[in-house]
């Protein structure tokens, strides 16, 4: 896949290396029957798969569940998705003839086209909706998200590069000859040696390629995963420490800082269109956006999550308050189990208004039992010390501890409450 032919002729020495990359590679892996599977999709799937296994375990450590992970990842996920289309569609410079004359073509992902932003837009609000319906913090799952997508990103920007959809501006006026039969069959990667390009450059030679053919590149999506690396490297060391320390909250804010100031930085290589505003016409519409989050939306989240939000106070060993389910009241559920979202705090309510009237109606008969004892005994005298008649004995239900209470001990003997003052 990797053609060497080239690179050895690089020679040795310090002298720098000039010369650009050439990828062949077709964008569709391969096609099962009418479908086509693309690299593009592929690293998708890889990126939102490592991200979750490292979410779960962030997760895990600071008490969540996995019932409560997956519930908000799935509406997460799809709001995701939904955000980061809409947010390209709606940048097209063509959105009126090709997208809304044309609808189908919204949701076309096959062809291409993700605006992170939308994603962290309209999956920061579909998270920040959903996690208190599964008993955590919104604060708490914002973080969350930005951990996933910090490691996500990273794999996507893989498909770009396949797709050649993400490139910044060319080096040269127009197509260049390249020697030989270099790459002549995909798959390939190449380096092809030429004192006038920069060695980082990348051209692609596959005829379904989204960007031109014979034309070396600055590659603005590897560009994109040196600063995700970057991000990464940092954010991995407070992934625990703002949440438990400072205030959840406060991680989702310095990842937004932060890939604003990315986006705003790389999107100057990006070969995209200007877009004036405010008098200024050298920046685009992906730093405008950064420029927004950045000066706007970044310090909004951090005085909200100041004012609202505090320390995580929950932990593996003390994990969040999530009690387990039975099919009926009575019936244990297995140890380790967890509730499972169907489970409401309507119904949850239900059942311990019934457990507490049964346990009012066995602590009234337990007292009517010991009543009748009391007067039999006294009708039949009285019994000498240390000597108990089997009658006298009380009729004393059985403990029963699969029977939810509310966090209190029941008391069905009859006898006074630790909190009632002795008779």
């Amino acid at each position: 896949m990797f053609d060497m032919s080239t690179v050895a002729s690089l020679g040795s020495g310090l002298e720098p290396v000039l010369g650009y990359f050439v990828l062949n590679i077709d964008p569709i892996l391969f096609r099962i029957g009418p479908i086509a599977i693309h690299w593009y999709g592929l690293a998708y799937v890889v990126g939102i798969s490592i991200a979750l296994f490292v979410v779960s375990r962030w997760a895990r450590r600071l008490g969540i569940h996995d019932d409560q992970i997956w519930s908000t990842f799935l509406w997460t996920a799809l709001g995701g998705l939904i955000g980061g289309r809409l947010y390209y569609v709606i940048q097209q410079p063509d959105l009126w003839q090709n997208f809304i004359l044309k609808p189908i073509n919204i949701i076309a992902v096959w062809d291409g086209g993700m605006a992170f932003f939308g994603a962290i837009f309209l999956g920061s609000i579909t998270l920040f909706i959903m996690a208190p319906r599964y008993n955590f913090s919104p604060w708490l799952a914002l973080d969350g998200g930005a951990l996933f997508a910090a490691v996500g990103q990273i794999f996507g920007r893989f498909g770009n590069i396949v797709n050649g959809d993400i490139v910044g501006y060319a080096y040269t006026s127009g197509p260049i000859t390249v020697p030989g039969d270099t790459c002549a069959h995909a798959p390939c990667i190449a380096f092809v040696p030429d004192a006038h390009i920069p060695w980082w450059a990348t051209m692609y030679l596959n005829p379904n390629a989204f960007h031109a053919q014979f034309i070396p590149y600055q590659p603005a999506a590897l560009y994109e995963i040196g600063l995700n690396l970057i991000m990464l490297a940092i954010l991995w060391q407070l992934r625990f420490i703002l949440p438990r320390v400072v205030r959840a909250g406060y991680f989702f804010a310095a990842y937004l800082a932060m890939y604003a100031i990315s986006q705003f930085i790389v999107f100057f290589a990006r070969d995209n269109v200007i877009t004036p505003f405010l008098g200024i016409d050298s920046l685009k519409q992906a730093q405008w956006t950064a420029v927004f989050v950045f000066v706007f939306l970044v310090p909004a989240v951090f005085l909200l999550a100041r004012r609202y939000s505090k320390p995580w106070p929950y932990s593996y060993l003390h994990p969040v308050p999530w009690p387990p389910a039975a099919d009926e009241v009575g019936t244990p559920a297995r140890p380790g189990t967890v509730r499972p979202a169907t489970v409401t705090r309507a119904s949850l309510a239900a059942r311990a208004s019934t457990t507490a009237k049964s346990t009012q109606a066995k602590a009234s008969a337990a007292k009517s039992t010991q009543a009748k004892t009391a007067r039999a005994s006294a009708a039949d005298g009285p019994t000498g010390a240390g000597d108990t008649p089997d009658s006298a004995t009380p009729d004393l239900s059985p403990w029963q501890p699969a029977h939810p209470t509310g966090g209190q001990l029941r008391n069905i003997f009859g006898t006074p409450q630790a909190s009632e003052e002795p008779a």
